[in-house]
């Protein structure tokens, strides 16, 4: 996991693995394209071929990545979790995501990146120290919305 402050650059970034899922938390309403692009194309570069946005605009964000893309042959995968809780994103992050076919091989690691906010980074954290029982509690809140039939909603339009 990743706590940057507002546009602080991207450290290097080498997870020993040869794709992974980048979880990006991080409010870009007041990012242009190219802060954006800034941030996104070190990860396409070092193997990132799933992104989960989330945050005010992410949608912009997921937008960018697409145009970013530099497979000819496949696809960098791309998800906006705007009318998610940060809780929903991540459990989708944590659950969900799976690459195009020609990266699943060699998928096997995931980084979050969570920027601006000390509170997301938190929650974050959290999350990432005890994925089974993150999972489990967010599966069990009765009040949320029902997360599993908005999957499957999401994986009959794909």
């Amino acid at each position: 996991m990743l706590e940057l402050s507002a546009k602080e650059p991207l450290p290097g970034v080498d997870l020993g693995s040869g794709y992974f899922c980048c979880l990006l938390a991080c409010d870009a309403s007041n990012y242009t394209v190219e802060e954006v692009s800034e941030l996104v194309d070190p990860l396409i570069d070092a193997g990132c071929v799933y992104f989960c946005c989330w945050g005010p605009d992410c949608e912009r964000v997921h937008d960018i990545i697409d145009e970013s893309d530099p497979y000819t042959d496949s696809v960098v995968m791309t998800t906006w979790h705007d009318k998610d809780t940060l809780e929903d994103a991540l459990w989708f992050f944590l659950n969900v995501t799976w690459p195009d076919a020609k990266f699943e091989n060699s998928f096997n690691a995931s980084l979050a990146i969570s920027i601006g906010s000390s509170e997301w980074a938190s929650s974050t954290r959290s999350a990432l120290e005890d994925p089974r029982a993150f999972s489990k509690m967010v599966l069990d809140k009765e009040e949320r919305p029902n997360l599993l039939a908005r999957v499957r909603k999401f994986f009959a339009k794909a």
